[in-house]
């Protein structure tokens, strides 16, 4: 059975899990959608994997730092 897991942690999970949904949803767009510019399209891709990438370091700075995380999972 798993142990209860940080709500903290839990909130960091889903988070990191929806920017990195729309992150890759970008990158597989489908190309019936109107067509955006490749500066446009440069732009719109470094900011989802900024979001990503800032949402992935919460994550694992909260599991450092908090104590329910850190206890050794069997």
């Amino acid at each position: 059975m798993d142990e209860p897991e940080c709500t903290v942690l839990r909130k960091l999970k889903e988070r990191e899990r929806r920017t990195q949904e729309k992150w890759t949803s970008f990158l597989y767009r489908n190309e019936v959608k109107p067509r955006l510019s490749e500066k446009a399209k440069r732009n719109h891709q470094r900011e989802e994997m900024e979001a990503y990438q800032q949402a992935h370091k919460a994550r694992l700075a909260h599991e450092k730092t908090c104590a329910l995380c850190q206890k050794p999972r069997a």
